[in-house]
């Protein structure tokens, strides 16, 4: 069956959906069969840590690789639900909102299908994405100790692809620095917003909605000890490149700093308190 560019495929114990023009490759796989899935992934390498396992798959032999990342339960009631659900359509909402949002020009990976695996009374959900070679989450790259020049490129380059994951409609739920891509190129850098479990796309958010997801994202920064890394230039930057010129942006948002700092604040003496 096919809808909206997405042909599903049902088996008695699971679901798939797969993006049309990727469905003659990933048939060929058999995720399905009885096994199929974990025999696909046995074996292969990690594509970095975060809620979630992930693997870097190739999809054909000699052809394009995928992300596939396993849906993993977070906040408080993560550790007891795991990788289970009882929905067995989690995985196909964030396939359609990461489709829908590409079309409109987000900077978002392009994906290719959606697995639901029945075990006993709960599902378990995949989704595959296409590799961005050459491309880091920004945590990792913070982490490597840049010089001041590629933080402001980096910083500025996420600055204008989160607004223009806004501009397109979309909204992100957990908008942290592990799920920012970076690429550097000789040209400069771009960025990528990937992890849309339970993300939305529809109408451009507003000044309120834009405001909380850009403070969680500085509030990740110092939840992982990193913020100084970026520095008040690297701020500027971002703000900048995510302001685009628009006066009224900027200094709507500028009216909402000193509560994002009181909060961020507060966090971090909550980050502190914590057992590591």
């Amino acid at each position: 069956m096919t809808r909206d560019g997405i042909v599903e495929e049902q088996a008695p114990g699971g679901r798939l959906w797969v993006r049309s023009e990727w469905h003659p490759t990933v048939r060929r796989l058999a995720l399905l069969a009885p096994g199929g899935f974990e025999r696909w992934l046995a074996g292969a390498p990690s594509a970095g840590a975060g809620r979630g396992a992930t693997g870097l798959v190739a999809l054909a032999a000699g052809g394009p690789a995928a992300v596939v990342r396993r849906l993993q339960h977070g906040g408080l009631l993560g550790p007891l639900l795991g990788e289970r659900y009882l929905s067995a359509t989690r995985a196909l909402h964030e396939l359609e909102v990461t489709a829908r949002l590409r079309a409109a020009g987000a900077p978002v990976p392009e994906p290719v299908f959606a697995l639901a695996l029945r075990r006993g009374p709960f599902w378990t959900h995949a989704l595959a994405t296409l590799y961005e070679e050459g491309a880091v989450d920004a945590l990792q790259f913070l982490a490597s100790s840049p010089d001041e020049s590629r933080v402001l490129r980096a910083a500025a380059a996420i600055g204008a692809a989160v607004r223009r994951f806004h501009d397109a409609g979309g909204r992100h739920p957990d908008l942290h620095v592990k799920n920012l891509l970076l690429r550097e190129t000789r040209a400069g850098a771009e960025a990528i917003v990937i992890d849309l479990d339970r993300g939305a796309a529809g109408a451009k958010p507003g000044l309120p909605a834009r405001a909380r997801e850009l403070g969680r994202l500085w509030r990740s920064l110092t939840k992982r000890g990193v913020a100084e890394g970026v520095g008040e230039r690297g701020v500027a930057a971002f703000l900048a490149a995510y302001c685009a010129g628009d006066r009224e942006l900027r200094e709507a948002l500028g009216r909402r700093l000193p509560a994002e700092r009181r909060r961020t604040a507060w966090h971090a003496l909550l980050y502190r308190r914590k057992p590591r």
